[in-house]
C-alpha cells in the first residue's frame, strides 16, 4: 500500500480539545502508511507546532477564516493546493466553515473530503446565522462525515442521519466492494472517538505528592481543577463563584485553572476572570497555570474536576479526567455519552453557585476507585492504541472509494 497523504484543516494547533485529539492520533498512527500535515488559520506559532514537526509532519499557515477575509481565504487555499498537489485526503476540523475548502478541493480533484463535527453550539445571533448558512452549503462537497459524538453529529449533519462507530464502519466497508458517498444523499456519520493514551493518566501517589509540592500545596488542601481555554462558553466566571462559596466553607481550598489562549477574545476573557478573582480577594486561592504540557500530572493534584460549560461537544479533558480517576461535576449541557465510567455527576447551571458548591463538598467525600475508572475508560474503547488503527483503516478505505 502506498502512503496516504492527509491534509488536516484546523484553526490553530493550540492545546485545546480538537487539537489535542488530532495530536493523540498523530503521535500513535503508523506514519509509514499515513502522513499527516496541518494547515491552520493563524499566523503565529502555536503550542503543538514543535511536536508536529518532530513527528515529520509539516505545519502551514494561511489567513484567518473571518467574514472580511473569505475572498482572500479562497484565493490562498486554491493556491496552496496548486502548490501542494499530492494530498489524497482532506480532513477538515473546521466544521461548517469547511465549505470553502471542500468546494475548492472538489474542483481540484481531491476525492476524499472529510468533515469532522466537534461541537453543538447554542444561541442565535449574527454569527449563528452565518454558521447555519455554511452548514447548508457544506453538505454538497464532503464525501465522508465524522463526529466526536451524537450531539455534535446531529447539529452539523442533521437529525436524519445514520450514526455508526468507526469499528462498525470499517468492518462493514471491508465486507463490500464499494460504497456510494454522494454528498447530498449519504446519511452515514462515523464516530471518531476523542481517544487518549490512558497510561499517561494512570494515578500515582508519588506524582500527586510531587506536583502538589511544586504548587506549594499540602495534602490536606482541597483542590478543585478545571482545564479549558479562556472563552465565555467554558464559563470560568461561574466557576469562580462556585469556588468562592466552597472556600467560604472550607478555607483550606484552591482552584486550579489550566489553560490559556492567544486570540484577543481569550486574552480579554482571561483578564476578566483574573480581575474578578482579585475583586473577590481570592488571588492567593486561585492558581492560573497557563498552558501546560503536563496536564496529566496536574490532574494528579486535583480532588475534583468541575466543568460548568454553556456548551460542549465531547470534551477530551473529561475523558482524561475520568482516566485519572477524578470525581467530575459538569453542567447538564455536557452530553451523557461522555460519562464513560458512570461516575460523572451532572448539574443545571440554573441551580446557582451555592448548590454547585454544596455538591462539590459532597462529592469530595465520596470514595472512588481510581484504577477502576481507568479500566472503564479503556473498556469503553477510548484508549488511543485501538482507535488509531481504525483511523488508519478508515483513511485507506476512503481512498479506495469506500
Amino acid at each position: 500500500m502506498e502512503k496516504i497523504n492527509v491534509l488536516v484543516l484546523i484553526t490553530v494547533m493550540d492545546r485545546a480539545g480538537a487539537e489535542t485529539m488530532m495530536m493523540n492520533y498523530l503521535r500513535h498512527i503508523d506514519r509509514g502508511k499515513i502522513h499527516m500535515d496541518f494547515l491552520i488559520n493563524r499566523p503565529g506559532r502555536a503550542d503543538y507546532e514543535d511536536e508536529v514537526e518532530k513527528l515529520d509532519s509539516k505545519i502551514y499557515h494561511m489567513c484567518a477564516l473571518y467574514p472580511g477575509k473569505f475572498r482572500r481565504y479562497r484565493r490562498e487555499f486554491r493556491r496552496f493546493l496548486e502548490e501542494h498537489n499530492d494530498y489524497d485526503v482532506i480532513h477538515s476540523n473546521l466544521e461548517e466553515k469547511s465549505y470553502y475548502a471542500l468546494k475548492i478541493a472538489q474542483e481540484m480533484g481531491i476525492k476524499v473530503r472529510i468533515v469532522h463535527a466537534h461541537s453543538a453550539p447554542k444561541g442565535h445571533d449574527l454569527k449563528m446565522i452565518m454558521r447555519l448558512y455554511f452548514r447548508k452549503k457544506m453538505h454538497k462537497y464532503c464525501t465522508h462525515r465524522v463526529a466526536c459524538g451524537e450531539k455534535a453529529a446531529k447539529w452539523l449533519f442533521g437529525d436524519d442521519i445514520n450514526i455508526v462507530s468507526m469499528e462498525e464502519y470499517v468492518e462493514k466497508s471491508n465486507s463490500i466492494d464499494s460504497m456510494s458517498y454522494d454528498g447530498m444523499e449519504n446519511k452515514t456519520v462515523v464516530i471518531m472517538k476523542n481517544a487518549i493514551d490512558t497510561k499517561k493518566f494512570r494515578h500515582s501517589d508519588n506524582e500527586r505528592k510531587n506536583i502538589r509540592t511544586e504548587l506549594g500545596i499540602d495534602e490536606k488542601t482541597l483542590i478543585i481543577g478545571h482545564v479549558g481555554r479562556f472563552v465565555p462558553v467554558k464559563n470560568q466566571s461561574f466557576l469562580i463563584d462556585i469556588f468562592k462559596y466552597v472556600n467560604n466553607i472550607q478555607n483550606n481550598s484552591r482552584l486550579l485553572l489550566i489553560g490559556g489562549g492567544n486570540s484577543k477574545e481569550e486574552i480579554s476573557y482571561k483578564q476578566e476572570i483574573q480581575n474578578k478573582v482579585k475583586k473577590l480577594g481570592l488571588e492567593d486561592r486561585v492558581i492560573f497555570t497557563g498552558v501546560r504540557e503536563d496536564v496529566n500530572n496536574l490532574m494528579e493534584a486535583m480532588d475534583i474536576f468541575v466543568m460548568p460549560s454553556l456548551s460542549e461537544g465531547f470534551p477530551v479533558t473529561l475523558v482524561e479526567a475520568q482516566a485519572a480517576g477524578l470525581r467530575c461535576l459538569v453542567s447538564d449541557n455536557v452530553q451523557n455519552d461522555v460519562n464513560l465510567t458512570g461516575e460523572i455527576q451532572y448539574k443545571a447551571l440554573e441551580d446557582g453557585e451555592e448548590e454547585w458548591g454544596e455538591k462539590v463538598l459532597e462529592m469530595v467525600n465520596i470514595k472512588i476507585d481510581m484504577f477502576e475508572m481507568e479500566k472503564r475508560v479503556k473498556k469503553a474503547g477510548f484508549d488511543i492504541s485501538d482507535n488509531v488503527k481504525l483511523l488508519k483503516e478508515f483513511y485507506v478505505l476512503a481512498s479506495r472509494g469506500k
